[in-house]
Parts: structure tokens; C-alpha cells; sequence
């Protein structure tokens, strides 16, 4: 049973930090075979018992697992290793990233570099066509904030559509993957913000996307650095 699998192999815990050492055995487990996909998990009171940790490390290290469709949580039947998944996703570093929440100073100077970075590329690299593909996404913020569609996940998501056509048009596939990827540490923040005010997102986007129409170097990075100044005083009130 793949209970008992993932139980047996599990040690006692006694390194920091909790939450993220049980991330890591499971995924440990899924990457060695020993927990396949479509595996039940056990409840988080066997877990918390068989490690010897408090339940609400378990409970931080299953939420984190299901946002990144590692393992899936159904009512009233359990817990279990989802059917399939990026592979990409089980990368012990970017889950280990994941616990930052997308808020500390080092995560939001590494967002800074890559927009900034994949704006200025786009400048150089992009067609016309592809600019007007970014500002139309950027339009569709505003459409959902005119609708007053209250679905947090969705406004997120057309949010997030904007960042993956920066990306995108830049020209650069590893710059497209990267960024795609690293911007799954923000979704909680974004998702907040977006909530809050979708019309001060796509004013921010606006912003630098026309500098970026305007192939202006000189400024695409200032209205950037402006826009995620926003983002961080939303995130931390």
C-alpha cells in the first residue's frame, strides 16, 4: 500500500525547515518510484505521527505540493499523487523557492532582473505584431476589471498572461521557460494584488508596455521598477 511505502521510508525529522524537508521526501518518493502516480497518500495525522512533526507542517507541505499539481486533495476520499505533471515542477530548488511565498527582497530583486531583462529584449527582438499581442493581453485586465468579474484565480491568471507574452516575445526560448516557471513563486501575491485593484495592474502594464512600443530603453526599466514598487507595497499591507 502506498501508505505504508511512504511511511516506512520516512525518518524522523530534526532539521529546519520542517514544511520543506517533508516536501522534498515526498518528492523524493514519487522521483525514486516508491510513490507512483495516482498513489494515495497517508492523512496528515499519520503523517505528523510517523515523522514525529506538528500537523501543521504537514499540512504547509501538502498545500504547497497540490499548488504545484504534484498531488491532488479530493473531499472525502484523501490525498493523492496526481496522474501526471511537469517534470519540471519536481525540481527540488524551485519547490524549496516556492516556501518564500514570492515576497522576500531576494525574490523580488530576481524579478525585477527578468522583466526588466525580457522587456529590453523584447525591444530589440520583437515584431510590431508581437508588441500589439502583448497589449491586447494586457486588455483583456481591463475588459475582466469592466466585467467587475469577482473570480481571483481568473483575474491572476489573465494577469499572468500578460508577464508570459513579455516572455515570450522576447525571442528567447530558455528566457520564455525560465520566466514562465519562476513566476509560479508569485501566484499567491499576484492573485492578491490583482484582486485588490485589476485596474492598477493594467495601468502599471500599460505603462511599460508602451514604452516598450516606443523601442524606449531609456525608460522601459523606470516604469517597471515603478509598477513592481506597487505590486510590493500591496503585498506588504
Amino acid at each position: 500500500m502506498a501508505s505504508n511505502k511512504l511511511s516506512s521510508s520516512l525518518k524522523s525529522i530534526k532539521r529546519e525547515p520542517i514544511s520543506v524537508t517533508i516536501l522534498n521526501m515526498i518528492t523524493d518518493n514519487i522521483l525514486s518510484g516508491r510513490l507512483k502516480p495516482g498513489d494515495k497518500l497517508p492523512t496528515e495525522i499519520e503523517l505528523a505521527e510517523n515523522l514525529g512533526v506538528g500537523r501543521n507542517s504537514v499540512r504547509e507541505a501538502i498545500k504547497m505540493l497540490s499548488s504545484f499539481g504534484v498531488i491532488e486533495v479530493k473531499m472525502g476520499a484523501g490525498t493523492f499523487i496526481a496522474k501526471s505533471m511537469p517534470g519540471a515542477i519536481l525540481d527540488p530548488l524551485m519547490l524549496s523557492l516556492a516556501f518564500e511565498q514570492g515576497t522576500s527582497k531576494e525574490l523580488v530583486d530576481l524579478r525585477f532582473m527578468i522583466e526588466i531583462g525580457a522587456a529590453e529584449m523584447a525591444i530589440d527582438a520583437a515584431s510590431d505584431e508581437e508588441i500589439a499581442r502583448l497589449a491586447a493581453a494586457n486588455e483583456k485586465l481591463k475588459e475582466a476589471a469592466d466585467k467587475n468579474i469577482d473570480d481571483p484565480q481568473y483575474l491572476r491568471d489573465v494577469d499572468l498572461n500578460v508577464h508570459y507574452n513579455l516572455f515570450e516575445i522576447t525571442g528567447n526560448r530558455f528566457v520564455a521557460k525560465i520566466g514562465k516557471t519562476i513566476y509560479r513563486l508569485f501566484f499567491a501575491s499576484i492573485e492578491r494584488t490583482v484582486e485588490i485593484d485589476p485596474y492598477r495592474a493594467y495601468r502599471n502594464h500599460k505603462l511599460y508596455i508602451d514604452a516598450i512600443k516606443k523601442r524606449d530603453k531609456d525608460t522601459v526599466g523606470k516604469k517597471i521598477r515603478r509598477a513592481l514598487a506597487e505590486w510590493m507595497e500591496y503585498v506588504n499591507k
